[in-house]
């Protein structure tokens, strides 16, 4: 143990070894300095204080973590962890919303897009709102106008709410939809305690503002806050427009090199091609992708290999040694060799977001690069570098991953639903029709097939299961309709949403249902979303559908179902499955993702992974097993869970925590089953669903839940 003099003594040396290091660093340390100011000089230092490996060569390395809109917005510089002074500059970021750090859904600093009511609202930054009065009043508008195209979901964190419902100062904090037109709510989410709170208006078809209402007595005794949660945390988003960063210094490149880049691509334009970074594009190094299939490592004019995307975050090694060139996807292990010729020196700035050949600015979020100057890495540096992202950003890394985002009834791969890993391990669909209540979206009607007749003699048309094109009306009549057979028993016509656009010169819509009785009309006479009505239909040979009451030579007019299920695969709970190859999962697992029980019924399936996890629907909830497939627990009131750890940790869709009891199942092959399992089915709506081979914070959890949001299924 030693006596208290060497314990003393131990300190003392300490003191002075730290103190020394920091003299190294080039900072002035007297002896009289305290102790305690050692830690802000260890802060300050431009080391690798986070850890990053201790690769040969590193130049430049710049990190997202840690970083601030409100700190980058002071000081628009992205430091050089290096300390070698590439620091970059920052040009044109906003520092909210999708230009800046994290990516938000909403910047509250615009005054563009966002009405804050400072009356009311004591202080607010790009994310962040801060309440200290309360009234019936709003207190945050959106300027602009949301809709069905512009789907609205947020995630956010209140805090201080709890407290004030208690004392009465607060009745409730409101979220609505809001119909411009008629100023009415057209839906509301109403919270009363504090915690994180999930927001979402995909199911509101009209232009509508999105108001924040905090509901009490002017009172001033209160604190409470809103704060946006990232959906990339850790990560710099340029906007494709005209954000980029430079480097005040010249940073040559020698011929042989290594850069590392992490970064998710973003895309409007499918055909654009974006520049991610780089100096001369013609002489030594650049990086670019186009089409969201592959990106570009170019060293030297015409001299380029391409490397596959994975689908959201990437990971690149691009290489040179003399006339090779080499780009590698730390994630998938793939390798791509190339040739290229003698090296030409050009010294010169370097960018991200841009190069300094073309103006052609990337839409894309960035974690991180490191640039590694006369250093060709070797396999173990790539292995270090990985792994250093996996345990920063633990989210990002799931085993397996799939998302049904961006699919359609008409795709040609409808029947597959690819790992976003770049593993291979497919969901395989089988029996689904791919239309109306089996396939993307949950479909009132199928325009395509049954009973529905396209009158070709009265309008040129082309149609799908769920929407039909006209481009000329030959006849005012009724162009598409749904025929019944002659004693076809009567039904129930269901009510459902469609979008209609097109209509010009008085064109008329009616929605007519036609029997020995009469006609129920719907009439719409300008574009929009619209809510049809049902109706009992007596069918044995009556008809209802579309009539467009004027004859048009050329027209462009468009009905489109909307979905229930926006975003989603919806299975018949007949017979329709969805199933994976065989994988293994050990003791310790997270699952995340966004699906959910459609019905009330005591199914024995759901999601199933043997013996791994078991999530059944029930009568008036669900029931969850953990590692083994005896020890239930019922979730009664909720049809869905946001994420489950092997631990026992399950969330609700609020991310409400729930402690669910486990078994000591040390791990499971066999495949995943989705909405089926042992003969047994379940109508079921699934959008996306990641595996993690570890156990996930809450915290991470959710951020894990935000990034699945963000992906679309190639």
């Amino acid at each position: 143990m030693g006596t208290i003099s060497d314990k003393l003594m131990r300190v003392i040396n300490t003191k002075e070894d730290i103190r020394q290091a920091l003299i190294s660093k080039g900072y002035d340390v007297p002896t009289s300095i305290p102790f305690k100011e050692y830690a802000k000089m260890i802060l300050d230092l431009p080391c690798n204080a986070d850890s990053f490996p201790d690769i040969e060569g590193i130049v430049a390395r710049y990190s997202a973590l840690g970083l601030t809109n409100e700190q980058m917005a002071e000081n628009p510089v992205w430091k050089d962890l290096t300390g070698n002074g590439h620091d970059l500059q920052m040009k044109n970021l906003a520092w909210g919303g999708m230009s800046g750090v994290g990516g938000y859904v909403d910047n509250w600093n615009s005054s563009a897009d966002w009405n804050i009511n400072n009356y009311w609202v004591n202080s607010h930054t790009d994310h962040k709102l801060q309440f200290i009065t309360a009234s019936t009043v709003v207190q945050a508008r959106s300027n602009n106008i949301y809709n069905a195209e512009n789907v609205y979901k947020n995630i956010l964190n209140v805090n201080g709410l709890t407290e004030a419902v208690n004392k009465g100062a607060v009745r409730v904090l409101r979220i609505n939809a809001t119909d411009p037109i008629t100023s009415k709510a057209i839906k509301t989410f109403s919270f009363e305690t504090d915690g994180v709170i999930q927001i979402s208006f995909d199911d509101v078809l009209q232009d509508y503002y999105v108001d924040y209402f905090l509901y009490g007595s002017d009172t001033k005794d209160i604190d409470i806050t809103i704060e946006q949660l990232p959906l990339y945390p850790g990560f710099i988003l340029g906007d494709g427009v005209d954000d980029f960063a430079v480097t005040e210094k010249e940073l040559n490149f020698e011929d042989t090199y290594t850069v590392y880049t992490a970064f998710i691509p973003f895309q409007n334009n499918p055909t654009r091609n974006m520049i991610l970074c780089g100096a001369d594009s013609k002489k030594t190094f650049s990086m670019q992708y186009s089409s969201l299939v592959y990106v570009s490592f170019i060293a030297g004019n015409n001299y380029y290999i391409n490397a596959d995307f994975v689908n959201g975050l990437n990971l690149f090694a691009c290489k040179r040694n003399g006339n090779n060139i080499y780009i590698k996807n730390l994630l998938t292990n793939k390798v791509v060799t190339g040739t290229c010729g003698d090296w030409v020196e050009n010294a010169g700035l370097y960018y991200l977001w841009k190069n300094a050949t073309y103006a052609s600015f990337a839409r894309a979020a960035i974690a991180g690069q490191t640039i590694c100057n006369g250093y060709y890495s070797t396999d173990e540096d790539d292995e270090k570098v990985l792994n250093w992202y996996k345990k920063q950003y633990p989210w990002l890394f799931p085993y397996q991953a799939w998302t049904v985002v961006g699919k359609t009834n008409e795709d040609e791969d409808r029947a597959t639903i690819a790992n976003i890993t770049g593993n291979g391990n497919n969901l395989v669909l089988s029996n689904l029709g791919f239309a109306e209540g089996s396939g993307y979206g949950l479909y009132a009607e199928n325009y395509a097939g049954g009973r529905w007749v396209q009158s070709t003699d009265r309008a040129d048309l082309t149609w799908t299961s769920y929407s039909v094109n006209i481009t000329s009306v030959k006849v005012a009549s009724t162009q598409l309709y749904y025929q019944s057979y002659p004693e076809q028993p009567s039904f129930i016509v269901p009510s459902y949403k469609i979008k209609v656009y097109g209509l010009k010169d008085g064109q008329t819509l009616s929605y007519k249902q036609v029997t020995s009785e009469g006609q129920q009309l719907y009439k719409i006479s300008e574009d929009g979303t619209y809510t049809l009505p049902s109706f009992p239909f007596k069918a044995n040979g009556d008809w209802y559908g579309f009539t467009l009451n004027k004859v048009q030579e050329s027209c462009d007019i468009t009905i489109e179902q909307i979905p229930e299920y926006e975003g989603y695969l919806v299975t018949d709970g007949v017979d329709d499955k969805i199933v994976s190859s065989v994988f293994g999962m050990g003791k310790d697992f997270t699952i995340v993702g966004d699906w959910k029980f459609i019905d009330n019924k005591k199914s024995g399936t759901g999601l199933v992974k043997g013996s791994s996890f078991y999530i059944y629907n029930t009568m008036i909830g669900l029931d969850l097993y953990i590692n083994s497939g005896s020890v239930k627990n019922s979730l009664d009131g909720i049809k869905s869970i946001n994420a489950a750890c092997s631990d026992g940790r399950a969330y609700d869709r609020n991310w409400n925590e729930i402690l669910a009891n486990t078994g000591n199942v040390v791990g499971s092959g066999g495949m995943l089953e989705v909405s089926s399992s042992g003969g047994r089915f379940d109508r079921i709506a699934f959008k996306n669903l990641a595996i993690y081979p570890r156990i996930l914070s809450k915290d991470d959890c959710i951020k894990a839940y935000n990034y699945l949001q963000t992906l679309k299924s190639k």
